[in-house]
């Protein structure tokens, strides 16, 4: 098996990282070899990894935005043909760009993944450009959804795949029965405009005093942007009284035994490619309702009203709604809890992986 190199900007905490973290464990314990090359200023890792991965890195220290480019092209370029006959999986539009572009007349198989609504994200036209470019000169595109497939032109979409996010349930610990749980309504991502935890928080704010015994937990780094929106939600909850009900808790590195303590799970965002969050919430038998978010991830997975609930994307009330609906019946709870397991099989890290696998 030929070596495979994964791309990326960052080890930090988003759902992207995640992905390919599981998978290059994966297949790091069936014995491939596997790089991570990081490329971004970010050293942090939130996720671990397995003692045989590789950790290269690409940085330039140029200050001039130009000179940068050009300098992380040449750095591409050589650690490439290092590395020739490999096989590069890359995951973020920029890093997708430096691989495909720099690695043009070598015996290198480049594999690039969409994993955002590529309608929105990169927000920048020149980077959406890039990005396109990348993806026609690419052996393999890989997508979450259809719907993102379908936003590409006929060229990229022939060599296009879709595969869903993996979810690890060797990891998981057992499931606490739904009635043995915490009353804790909960949502995970990062404190982003994206994620829509605002609107969440005013749904929530609705019906809270109907259920003064439940409390709103919102988990995930909230350091974009040195924290602006972050301070912006936590101004809303002090504003409104919401003090002793909604809580920003902050990155867990032990997220399945905070989902193991949920008694809701909600997903909230305005776009979304496949929220692994939302996935392994559901993995781990928590009753789900989320948003029917661009570019089809939730809808990919939940059947509305038999294993979670979707509702219309930034409306308060709808999601209000869906929340009380959980909240009164324990059968309505039980029902969704079980039927969500489901995709553990679905969506298993072998069955994922062997998807990757036949691209190498």
């Amino acid at each position: 098996m030929k070596e495979v190199i994964i791309a990326t900007g960052t080890l930090g905490g988003g759902g992207a990282e995640r992905v390919f973290l599981n998978i290059g464990n994966e297949m790091s314990a069936r014995g491939i070899k596997v790089r991570v090359l990081v490329t971004g200023s970010r050293s942090v890792e939130s996720y671990p990894l397995d003692a045989n991965i590789i950790v290269d890195v690409i940085r330039s220290k140029k200050k001039n935005k130009v000179l940068k480019i050009i300098d992380k092209f040449n750095q591409f370029r050589k650690y490439l043909k290092e590395h020739e006959k490999s096989t590069v999986i890359s995951f973020f539009p920029d890093v997708s760009a430096y691989c495909v572009l720099a690695s043009l007349g070598m015996e290198i198989r480049n594999i690039v993944s969409e994993r955002n609504d590529p309608n929105i994200i990169p927000r920048k036209k020149y980077m959406k450009i890039i990005r396109n470019m990348a993806f026609r000169f690419a052996d393999s595109c890989v997508f979450q959804t259809q719907d993102a497939k379908d936003y590409f032109p006929k060229i990229v979409r022939k060599k296009g795949v879709i595969i869903n996010n993996p979810i690890n349930s060797d990891k998981m610990p057992k499931i606490n029965a739904i009635n043995n749980r915490d009353t804790i309504i909960l949502a995970v991502g990062r404190i982003v405009p994206q994620k829509n935890f605002l609107m969440l928080i005013k749904a929530w704010e609705l019906i809270e005093k109907r259920y003064p015994e439940y409390v709103l937990h919102i988990y995930g780094d909230k350091t974009y942007r040195n924290g602006v929106f972050t301070e912006e939600i936590q101004n809303y909850i002090v504003d409104h009284g919401l003090i002793n009900r909604v809580y920003l808790m902050g990155f867990s590195s032990d997220i399945y035994r905070v989902m193991n303590n949920a008694m809701v799970y909600v997903s909230s965002s305005d776009f979304e490619g496949m929220s692994n969050t939302m996935l392994e919430a559901m993995a781990m038998g928590v009753p789900t309702i989320a948003t029917d978010c661009p570019i089809g991830g939730a809808k990919t997975v939940i059947k509305n009203g038999e294993n979670g609930i979707l509702t219309p994307v930034g409306n308060e009330k709808k999601m209000a709604d869906a929340i009380v609906h959980v909240l009164e019946s324990a059968d309505e709870r039980k029902k969704l809890s079980y039927a969500a397991r489901k995709v553990r099989v679905d969506m298993s890290i072998q069955k994922i992986c062997d998807e990757w696998i036949k691209l190498l």
